[in-house]
């Protein structure tokens, strides 16, 4: 039997890690991907995560069950403190692309380093961070980087000038902290690319997000 899950992006960059992770993981797997570059640049404009933003990608959901999705993965982790009440609306489960690598996280680490560079994911990554270490009873120490010339230059096709500041900051991270997190999806390739000067665990979102999909439409 076939699935079919949707894909919800912000940005263009989300696209190409998620495509390889599902076609390393779950290549059986059928996407559905929708793309509205809107969602994050809304939030510049309107300066927060609006109740018409939250309908907006609520309607996504829907256009994405509608193609018969039976599971929706958000790869915008500006959204993923609104994923509950999204998912309050929707006929399938949502899920939150970072939330499995921050479980892992806090589960693995005090101090913990974060690089993103998109500034409205970091914050509401920074929300879903504090909200899932008080539930799980963890007091930790989060030192969070944020490098916007990096997603400036990886929309213009300087990828290359991309993954050199990333992982700059995370060599950086890694030399006061017990493990870094690559914020956001568009950074999934660079997991494999971390110099062997890094001795702390660097975790990624697309790989574990799409071994949870998988494990959750196979039941």
């Amino acid at each position: 039997m076939t699935h079919t899950v949707g894909l919800i992006h912000a940005v263009i960059p989300a696209i190409e890690p998620l495509r390889v992770a599902f076609g390393q993981l779950a290549p059986d797997i059928k996407l559905v991907n929708i793309l509205d570059e809107g969602l994050v640049t809304e939030i510049d404009r309107r300066g927060s995560l609006t109740p018409g933003l939250v309908r907006r990608l609520t309607t996504l959901v829907h256009l994405a069950e509608d193609a018969g999705a039976e599971l929706v993965l958000l790869s915008c982790t500006a959204y993923s403190p609104v994923a509950d009440d999204v998912q309050k609306q929707a006929d399938v489960p949502v899920l939150k692309i970072d939330e499995l690598m921050v479980r892992e996280a806090l589960g693995r680490a005090r101090k913990i380093g974060v690089v993103a560079t998109v500034p409205a994911g970091l914050a509401m990554q920074k929300q879903l961070i504090e909200r899932i270490a008080a539930e799980m009873g963890r007091e930790i120490e989060l030192d969070a980087e944020l490098r916007p010339e990096a997603f400036q230059a990886l929309s213009n096709g300087r990828r290359d000038e991309h993954d050199r500041i990333v992982l700059g900051v995370v060599e950086e991270l890694a030399t006061r902290n017990e493990l870094v997190m690559l914020a956001q999806a568009s950074m999934g390739h660079l997991a494999a690319m971390v110099p062997a000067s890094v001795t702390v665990p660097v975790l990624s979102s697309p790989t574990l997000a799409v071994e949870k999909v998988r494990e959750m439409v196979s039941k």
